[in-house]
């Protein structure tokens, strides 16, 4: 792939990130479809073999997922690690 055109595929996973009210599921799909899309932008870029490519959007992944299944989650706790009130404004 071009380099504009992973600039330009990476730019529009990157604005569907910027999207609320989804639920935590949703966005860790979005997150993993997002991660997954900078792994594979960064290992063409770098010019890595298959191997590399396909390691790094299934690293990119997974990551995503993970970052995106907490995005929003609004879950607050206290130094012991017990659930507690958020604050307001939070």
């Amino acid at each position: 792939m071009t380099k504009k055109l992973m600039m330009i595929l990476c730019a529009g996973t990157l604005s569907l990130s910027a999207c609320t009210g989804y639920t935590p599921n949703q966005n860790a799909a979005i997150g993993g479809l997002t991660g997954a899309a900078a792994g594979l932008a960064a290992a063409d870029l770098a010019d890595g073999s298959d191997t590399v490519k396909v390691a790094a959007a299934l690293g990119g992944g997974a990551a995503g997922a993970a970052i995106g299944s907490n995005v929003g989650a609004r879950k607050c706790t206290y130094t012991n690690g017990a659930p507690a009130p958020c604050p307001t404004r939070y």
